[in-house]
């Protein structure tokens, strides 16, 4: 079970998204085991920085980040949020 719900917001394009990593990073070695750890993301402006996407699939692929979504994905991040809500007895 999770008792944290941690989340962080970016605007970055080009090379700045590497930075974004840097940050995603720190933040996984910083947070505790039960913290719930998503990255959202509005997909465009990752097209030309598919390398460093990858990265972010491998640290979700890892379970260092909970889950990924895009704008396409706002429903279900609704729902992974209500989900969490109850997880939590919030």
């Amino acid at each position: 079970m999770f008792n944290d719900v941690a989340a962080k917001g970016y605007a970055a394009t080009g090379s700045k998204q590497t930075d974004v990593l840097g940050d995603l990073r720190a933040i996984v070695d910083a947070k505790r085991p039960d913290t719930v750890l998503v990255f959202f993301t509005d997909g465009l402006t990752w097209r030309q920085r598919q390398s460093d996407l990858k990265k972010v699939l491998e640290m979700q692929n890892q379970g260092l980040v909970t889950r990924i979504y895009t704008r396409a994905m706002s429903e279900h991040f609704l729902a992974d949020l209500s989900t969490w809500k109850s997880e939590f007895n919030l």
